[in-house]
């Protein structure tokens, strides 16, 4: 009986560190989904990740991956730090204060893709100047904005990371959507899913024991 009790109350601690502390570091990688059917046929979404004050903000990054509804062989246009490929994951830096990813895509359906941060975002002066990543969609002359935007710039969605003012203080990006056709949910650390399968394995063989 007592082992049955030990064991519950591990899962229950497992899950509870999970869901308890887990949740700055699931902030770092965001998902991000964009329905297009509303937009026509073609057209193109520019990412772009800039800071609020060039050479000041800390530098960071954004990678984009886990992309679905994207084509491979879309023409792809840069400017700034931008590096990598669809398949492997495009990186964008801040060092430039115009840093932009401009790809061509098929509208028509719900696009998706995964935002992970990473760098040392720690400013030990306290200056507010943090980065923010952003994205716009744009028909295919890509000159019209889409997606009825409420933001003054019309970008659909915007995540902004304030750099921290500590070493090992944990920050996580704020997002917004600007636009009933875009959502941003977090997205759990892998450990973060181990840890819930081992909690709920052991409250499993618990609830099997006690039965």
């Amino acid at each position: 009986m007592l082992v049955t009790i030990l064991k519950l109350r591990t899962g229950v601690a497992a899950l509870a560190l999970v869901f308890g502390s887990s949740a700055a570091l699931a902030d770092s990688t965001l998902a991000v989904s964009i329905d297009t059917s509303s937009f026509g046929d073609a057209g193109w979404l520019d990412f772009q990740y800039n800071p609020a004050n060039p050479g000041v903000s800390p530098a960071t990054t954004v990678t984009l991956s886990g992309f679905e509804g994207f084509s491979a062989a879309a023409p792809v246009e840069t400017a700034g730090q931008v590096s990598g490929s669809l398949a492997a994951g495009y990186v964008i830096g801040n060092g430039n204060s115009w840093n932009s990813l401009f790809h061509a895509v098929d509208y028509g359906g719900i696009l998706r893709f995964t935002v992970t941060f990473s760098g040392d975002n720690v400013d030990l002066s306290g200056g507010a100047y943090g980065s923010r990543f952003a994205v716009f969609a744009y028909d295919a002359a890509g000159t019209a904005l889409l997606g009825n935007s409420t933001a003054d710039d019309g970008r659909l969605i915007g995540i902004d990371l304030a750099p921290a003012t500590a070493i090992g203080e944990v920050v996580p990006p704020t997002p917004i959507s600007y636009s009933d056709v875009a959502t941003i949910s977090a997205v759990p650390e892998p450990s973060s899913w181990l840890m819930l399968g081992v909690g709920a394995m052991l409250l499993a063989g618990a609830a099997r024991r006690r039965a």
